[in-house]
């Protein structure tokens, strides 16, 4: 059976202390369930399942949370993935599944973040690695020592120094970013859910920067050394946000009357080396090209998770990809990078990218630390 996409809304993206930083995650993600079915003239018992994507939340099943908090029924039910940036495109990918084996014919999918009430953590005082009760991390082990567990700047620093991809290049690619999520403003808007609580009206993403100027970039110092490639210019900071997408079966957009906007026609996820894991994209696109018996010249409009720019420059590089195909609204680094949410927002701007350009065939990738990438395959139906 075939999955389609019939509708999709996200929150504006705030930073971390920033727009969100009181909200409760579960409460982002219910103003969206409740919109999407408002949207839709849909009773929230015609939903078979709702999966969430959430990586630094409080632990439990914040999907089952959120839905109640948006005053479903009881009978619903709703599960949460952890896989880092990949989560909610590897929920999207359940969710097809689970409508594809025909077990649902409604599905909820997308995910939900807040830096901003992250919990601290630290380790059990009897594991080897527990150093002190007030040492609390922030980056959990997602390879074995022995392999190799980078952090994430120090991941990207390492890439941008072994593909020889120079600090002008990556800091480019950020101003581009931030131009083209500036002028993508009124593109999106039909997807962005405002935001209304205790006299706040949240409408707008709050990192994107019309005025931020080559100069500025360039006089950024290094994050890990001074004159190190990584800045915050040219990486992602961290971010609130969430995001959702309505998928249906056939049977079901035809009884509730929802009209498919994409086809979800394959979807990979594959590994590589955690040393290199911004690479992660690269073997997740090329098994889905595979699966899909299809060529990259074939696709029209990519979207990879911008978490880094060099991350782009790379994966471009290693995959023969045009710049100009990817990300064409702008990305990360403009827009945020609410890790469990980025799976759904690039996979929304995707479809909105299709939609306005009269385009065919697009994919939404990501890549996490550990050396995981996730990748799916959308055929646009409203070209």
């Amino acid at each position: 059976m075939s999955c389609y996409i019939t509708d999709g809304l996200r929150t504006p993206i705030g930073k971390t202390g920033g727009l969100f930083r009181d909200f409760l995650p579960e409460h982002l993600a219910a103003f969206l369930f409740r919109a999407i079915l408002t949207k839709n003239a849909l009773p929230a018992a015609a939903i078979d399942q709702v999966i969430m994507g959430n990586t630094i939340g409080p632990g439990g099943n914040i999907a089952r949370m959120s839905l109640l908090s948006a005053d479903f029924p009881y009978s619903v039910p709703g599960f949460t993935v952890d896989s880092q940036c990949t989560s909610s495109l590897t929920a999207i990918i359940l969710g097809e599944a689970l409508i594809a084996s025909g077990q649902a014919d409604l599905v909820i999918a997308g995910g939900l973040e807040s830096t901003s009430l992250a919990p601290r953590r630290c380790f059990h005082e009897n594991d080897p690695r527990f150093s002190g009760p007030d040492d609390f991390y922030e980056q959990a082990p997602f390879s074995p020592p022995e392999i190799g567990n980078p952090a994430t700047l120090a991941g990207a620093e390492e890439l941008a120094e072994r593909f020889f991809i120079s600090r002008s290049a990556m800091d480019e690619l950020a101003f581009n970013s931030h131009q083209k999520a500036a002028q993508a403003v009124d593109i999106l808007k039909p997807v962005i859910l405002p935001l209304v609580r205790d006299g706040q009206n949240i409408q707008a993403d709050q990192c994107i920067r019309p005025d931020i100027s080559r100069q500025l970039l360039a006089r950024m110092p290094g994050l890990l050394s001074k004159n190190g490639l990584i800045t915050a210019g040219n990486s992602c900071l961290k971010h609130d946000g969430a995001a959702v997408l309505l998928l249906a079966s056939e049977a079901a957009a035809e009884k509730y009357a929802l009209k498919p906007q994409g086809k979800i026609r394959a979807a990979a996820s594959a590994g590589c080396d955690p040393n290199l894991f911004p690479l992660s994209p690269v073997c997740a696109v090329r098994s889905l090209l595979t699966k899909a018996k299809l060529d990259l010249t074939d696709i029209d409009a990519v979207e990879i998770n911008e978490a880094f720019a060099v991350k782009i420059l790379a994966c471009c590089q290693e995959l023969a990809l045009p710049l100009g195909k990817v990300n064409r609204l702008g990305g990360a680094l403009a827009y945020g990078h609410p890790y469990g949410a980025s799976g759904a927002i690039i996979t929304l701007h995707l479809l909105r990218t299709l939609a306005v350009e009269n385009l065919r065939f697009g994919i939404a990738s990501a890549g996490a630390v550990g050396g995981l990438g996730t990748a799916i395959l959308l055929e646009a139906l409203s070209c």
